[in-house]
């Protein structure tokens, strides 16, 4: 049995314990460990743009191994953006995973996990916004309102009177932003995917090609790999999809 042992970005030793729990992980499974290690901060990034991320998957995928991970928590920015990579990797490939502080996780549990975590945030999005919303007609009211954290009275609401619909507006411009980038590289797919090639083979072929990837486009002011993978090819299939 072959595991791809997969240590994101941390401090010296965080990385220790993250070995720590895989080993013993492995140890349990009579495993054979290949190790691949990020460097600390990495996990901050998309994960399209974590080059050992992507080798210990490629690893895995090519090699019959498992993916192993000590923790989601601290794997990605947020613990949901861990599980739907994971998701996606099960849904694509068919990989198998192991995680070291939660070994009795399966892919049929992620996913049950995955669409929960959906809901809650969808849910933290609701309350917050009808919060926002109690704490506006109390203003407009003329009634006093204590921040429950802070003590402080209220006096108004975001740095101006339009800071939700400015949101808003700049949330609609991102999103036209990036159906814009998918337009412009869609035919291209679309040819691929009427030929009959998966996702792996559209990535292939336009890495061939250098066609610049999503987020080479959206200049992001941080590095990004320029590599296109058969997530970013599904992802723009999605969305074109809606």
């Amino acid at each position: 049995m072959k595991y791809g042992g997969f240590i994101f970005g941390a401090s010296e030793d965080h990385q220790k314990q993250q070995r720590i729990g895989i080993r013993a992980l492995a140890k349990a499974q009579s495993a054979e460990v290949k190790w691949f290690v990020e460097e600390e901060g990495r996990q901050k990034r998309d994960t399209e743009d974590r080059e050992e991320l992507q080798a210990c998957a490629r690893y895995c995928r090519t090699n019959n191994a498992t993916f192993a991970l000590s923790s989601l928590s601290g794997f990605t920015k947020r613990k949901w953006q861990g599980m739907t990579w994971l998701k996606h990797q099960i849904e694509m490939h068919d990989m198998t995973f192991a995680i070291a502080d939660d070994p009795t996780m399966t892919k049929g549990s992620l996913h049950v996990l995955s669409a929960a975590a959906d809901i809650q945030r969808a849910r933290i999005a609701e309350k917050s916004k009808a919060a926002l919303d109690n704490i506006k007609r109390k203003l407009d009211a003329g009634e006093e309102v204590i921040a429950k954290r802070s003590g402080k009275k209220v006096e108004k609401l975001g740095t101006h009177k339009h800071i939700r619909k400015s949101a808003k507006l700049g949330n609609k411009a991102q999103a036209e932003r990036a159906a814009e980038r998918d337009a412009q590289v869609w035919p291209m797919i679309e040819q691929y995917l009427a030929q009959g090639l998966g996702y792996n083979a559209i990535a292939r072929q336009l890495n061939i090609q250098g066609i610049p990837t999503p987020n080479d486009k959206a200049r992001y002011k941080r590095d990004t790999l320029g590599v296109w993978y058969a997530s970013t090819v599904r992802n723009i299939v999605l969305r074109r999809q809606k």
